[in-house]
């Protein structure tokens, strides 16, 4: 089936112009999600004040395990406080090679950063080149179609259009995916740091 204003039977011709549109607005619609979704998250990751973390010292220094946790309130969600209340916790109960357990929920944290921003990096990187796809498509197009006639004039439009929509979704894909790559660097530093802190005084 040819498109209705084409003049041959080619397979530029039988695609809809509307096609390529149609799958930027799909990878819109799901880089716009992680984005709002990354947004939340990072925003809960509220950093450990330097007067609590002062205070969570000196009480792991006196092996004070269950008050140095409960200045890290519920409210202080950042990956270094859920360590610490992780390892206070485990220090507490007596529970064996909780080092390995510390670990592996750093990971875990590591992992929950890093969530999607492959995925939000990888539309910042193909929504341009879904354009360029729908610009060559809509210049053939436009060739096949003929100067003059209706469908060289929707061909052109096609080539623009996709053009500047493949744009406008590369570029604040990739500056999100660049604030929270370095958002995320932050948080684990900040893990780093208060880790190498805090936890050698668990060990006395």
């Amino acid at each position: 089936m040819s498109f209705p204003f084409a003049k041959s039977d080619s397979i530029i011709s039988s695609v809809p112009p509307q096609t390529i549109p149609i799958l930027i607005i799909l990878v819109s619609i799901v880089g716009f999600t992680i984005i709002v979704e990354r947004l939340v998250y990072y925003w809960r990751l509220k950093s450990i004040p330097q007067d609590h973390f002062r205070r969570v010292r000196e009480l792991a220094r006196e092996g004070k395990w269950d008050d140095a946790k409960d200045v890290l309130s519920q409210e202080v969600q950042s990956p270094a406080a859920v360590l610490l209340r992780m390892a206070f916790d485990l220090k507490r109960r007596g529970v064996s090679f909780w080092e390995e357990d510390i670990r592996q929920e750093g990971f875990r944290q590591i992992y929950l950063m890093e969530r999607y921003l492959t995925g939000l990096g990888t539309i910042a990187t193909i929504a341009p080149l879904l354009g360029v796809l729908g610009t060559v498509i809509g210049i053939v197009r436009s060739f096949a179609e003929g100067a003059g006639t209706q469908g060289a004039e929707v061909g052109i439009s096609e080539a623009l259009i996709t053009t500047a929509m493949g744009l406008a979704i590369a570029i604040p894909a990739y500056i999100f995916y660049n604030v929270f790559t370095r958002m995320k660097e932050e948080k684990i530093t900040e893990m780093e740091n208060v880790t190498d802190l805090v936890l050698p005084h668990l060990n006395r």
